[in-house]
């Protein structure tokens, strides 16, 4: 089973019992449901992952006015070079004559 999906699985029935009636269902690895725009029935399609980056969200109370666009994922280790690597480094670039 993949990362997640018992987590998606849930997501998707809560989606599901919001929209009750207007809930279409899954069709190609995406979900569907009735909105209303503006008088007219349209049909939404939602994407669900389990991302492999996670925001840093720690108190999840994000207010109507939350910059999405800038996400602040968690900070990954910092990757340190060694002393091997640079010594393959150095050689592949002399023989590729850099």
């Amino acid at each position: 089973m993949a990362k997640g999906q018992n987590a998606k699985n849930e997501v998707i029935n809560k989606i599901a019992n919001a929209f009750g009636e207007d809930w279409i269902g899954e069709y190609n690895k995406k979900y569907y449901v009735w909105a209303n725009d503006g008088g007219e029935r349209v049909q939404i399609s939602i994407a669900l992952t389990c991302p492999k980056v996670m925001i840093d969200a720690p108190d999840h109370d994000f207010t109507p006015d939350h910059d999405w666009s800038q996400p602040t994922p968690q900070a990954a280790p910092k990757a340190e070079v060694t002393e091997e690597e640079k010594e393959n480094i150095a050689a592949l670039m002399e023989r590729l004559g850099l």
